[in-house]
């Protein structure tokens, strides 16, 4: 089957409709003749109008496969499919078996997959064309993949407008300073081209984006844009210094390429310089798609070739860049990129080379795929998910700096349709939705006797902690004098602790975490607060003196804070503030039963859980000396051994603090147990 203008519009930078010219009545022996002309001239429009003519007439097989092969050509895959259809579905004799695999790649671009997949099977059951009973295999996976495909919750996929889009093909959309630059006709009208029209051509664009939308193209100046020469494949490196792009000339026959050459333009204080042939790339063969990257620690020029010992049509190629504008000989990337198929629109990003090809299974035809360099070699390239790819084609894919957003080109249907609703190439932006996650807090006030529920609190104060890594640290701290709603900004993929105070009450606090959150919500906690009624008591406390906190008890074989130990662990941090040159032991213990070595273990973990408790609430790190002792320091007889009941134990699992530095004594207001050194 012949490629007419989809060769245009996969192999060079773009494509553009060709004009139908106006037929005069005609016998269909004299529109057949000329709708052969019209195609050897690379005229399908006009060959596939003069075969419709044909066929009202006569209804011959022959020029209904023609109006078939042509509909695929120009990319309406909904008239190929029907076209194709009328053939095979009424193939009795069997004429029209290779037709089958065609008729299944219309249904596939169509999105239909179970019906497509169904149809590549018949065709690897009974074509006789080896290379297509593999290229059917292959697509039939792409069939599976894409009854599997789902787009991520988070992607977002807009068509860039009917200001920046045109009815015709755009081309190599490529962010730069706030610019948005590609290739483009600009024409509203079906044109005529060959390497005879001189009056249209395509030139580079820049777009400014004005609100949510960019604005119409402006055409960069004659230093790049050069009158009757095919303008493509605009790339422009990071540092916003250089601009590569393509020069391509057609024969005078058709569409097909008589040369395309690769150029470079270097930015200064008045723009663009003008354009030079870059040094070492170009041939005797088309080179297109240039993007520079990095291989090896040294800066290259990647580009597509059909360059003689390739392993498709299209390769992607690499060469070492020597200079501005010089590189050194080509290398292909492989075959572990290269395919037999054609590859296209290589994009490179922090180690990453990002491609399209039709020579693995895909969605649709060209897919955007990814491969990860390691340094010495690539990965398996990756197929990028729906959303990105699609039914159709889907080329050019780019990323903006910060790697969130960035855009891509897709004949999928949108709003500026020149002839069919897959004709025609439109410039798509993606963008990774960033997640906002809020906490929605509310302080209460514990039920007193004769409420039946909780009233608010107002006056209580919020503390956010990420607790994500082993040294916690502030997020935020709110008071909230007039009601008992809070909210905080949170990041995801981050552990969050959460405490409540208000003078007179006990303390409350929350954990919870943002892991695996993926599209913006709200988290809503409540925090419940108890009046604190006890009358405190002072004594005086002095240097190594060890004070139980006799609320800082831990469940068998667990090191979590309990919300029953909070208020002890809120004290402790109060005197610390109190005695701000005081630093202190603050030591865990644990029952006997157990190894030794895990109790030791188990305590450390417990003394370092409190230290980060009383760390979160503003209090240095260095003033508390976390130690665990494990079994060492039982306070009753519950030894290895002993039969003893699980209160008995529970007395062993404790938290203590003495005073190690600072005051060698302090008044506390608190009735606490001291207890005596304990011997080994």
């Amino acid at each position: 089957m012949k490629k007419l203008s989809i060769l245009f519009f996969l192999t060079v930078m773009s494509g553009w409709m060709l004009h139908a010219q106006p037929i005069n009545r005609s016998t269909p022996e004299t529109n057949l003749k000329s709708a052969k002309q019209a195609e050897e001239n690379g005229n399908p429009y006009e060959a596939l109008d003069l075969y419709e003519k044909v066929y009202e007439v006569n209804k011959d097989k022959a020029v209904s496969l023609k109006i078939a092969e042509l509909e695929y050509t120009l990319r309406d895959y909904e008239k190929a499919e029907r076209a194709y259809a009328r053939i095979v579905n009424r193939d009795r004799k069997q004429e029209f078996t290779e037709q089958k695999y065609w008729y299944a790649m219309s249904m596939k671009r169509n999105g239909k997959y179970a019906e497509a997949a169904d149809m590549f099977q018949q065709y690897i059951d009974a074509g006789q064309d080896p290379g297509l009973v593999q290229a059917a295999k292959r697509e039939k996976a792409g069939c599976e993949l894409g009854k599997k495909a789902k787009q991520p919750d988070n992607l977002l996929v807009n068509n860039l407008g009917k200001k920046a889009n045109s009815p015709q093909t755009e081309a190599s959309p490529i962010y730069n300073g706030g610019e948005l630059y590609y290739t483009s006709m600009q024409s509203k009208e079906v044109v005529e081209m060959d390497g005879k029209n001189q009056e249209w051509y395509m030139k580079v664009y820049s777009a400014s984006k004005s609100g949510k939308e960019y604005g119409a193209p402006t055409a960069l100046g004659t230093e790049i844009n050069r009158e009757g020469w095919q303008q493509g494949n605009v790339s422009i490196t990071p540092d916003g210094k250089t601009m590569y792009f393509t020069r391509a000339l057609l024969k005078e026959e058709g569409q097909t390429l008589a040369e395309s050459k690769i150029y470079y333009s270097m930015k200064g204080s008045d723009g663009w310089s003008g354009a030079n042939e870059v040094s070492g790339v170009n041939g005797d063969y088309i080179a297109k798609h240039p993007c520079e990257g990095e291989l090896f620690g040294e800066k290259v020029l990647f580009f597509v070739a059909n360059m003689p010992g390739g392993k498709g049509g299209f390769d992607i190629y690499y060469a070492p860049k020597k200079s501005d504008g010089v590189f050194g000989l080509p290398v292909n990337l492989g075959e572990v990129i290269n395919t037999v198929g054609e590859e296209s629109s290589p994009f490179y990003r922090d180690g990453k080379l990002y491609f399209s090809t039709d020579g693995r299974p895909t969605l649709g035809g060209l897919d955007v795929f990814e491969s990860q360099w390691n340094g010495s070699v690539w990965s398996e390239p990756k197929n990028m998910s729906l959303g990105v790819n699609s039914s159709v084609d889907d080329i050019y894919y780019t990323q903006t700096p910060d790697g969130m957003s960035g855009f891509f080109v897709s004949n999928r249907p949108g709003p500026n349709n020149l002839k069919s609703k897959t004709c025609c190439d439109d410039i798509y932006a993606w963008e990774i939705e960033r997640v906002k996650v809020n906490l929605m807090a509310k302080t209460l006030r514990f039920k007193r006797k004769g409420e039946k529920e909780n009233q608010p609190l107002t006056g209580a104060t919020l503390q956010v902690v990420d607790v994500s890594d082993k040294n916690p640290a502030n997020v935020a701290s709110k008071t909230n004098t007039a009601a008992n709603d809070f909210t905080f900004e949170l990041q995801p993929e981050k552990s969050y602790l959460v405490i409540a105070t208000r003078d007179g009450y006990q303390p409350d606090s929350v954990t919870f975490n943002t892991v695996g959150i993926k599209k913006s919500r709200d988290i809503e906690k409540t925090l419940t607060l108890r009046l604190v009624r006890k009358e405190p008591e002072t004594r005086i406390v002095k240097t190594n003196e060890p004070i139980r906190l006799d609320n800082i008890l831990y469940d068998y074989d667990k090191w979590d804070i309990r919300p029953d130990a909070e208020p002890d662990l809120q004290y402790l941090t109060d005197l610390l503030k109190k005695y701000p040159d005081m630093k202190i032991e603050l030591s865990s213990h644990t029952d006997s039963r157990g190894q030794d070595a895990y109790n030791e273990s188990l305590s450390q973990k417990r003394a370092e859980s409190a230290k980060a408790w009383i760390v979160a609430k503003g209090i240095a790190a260095d003033r508390i000396v976390a130690k665990g002792y494990g079994e060492k320091q039982l306070l009753n007889n519950c030894a290895n051994g002993v039969d003893c009941t699980e209160e008995q134990h529970q007395l062993n699992r404790r938290t203590e603090f003495k005073i190690i530095a600072g005051p060698t004594s302090i008044t506390i207001e608190r009735e606490e147990k001291v207890m005596p050194e304990n011997k080994q």
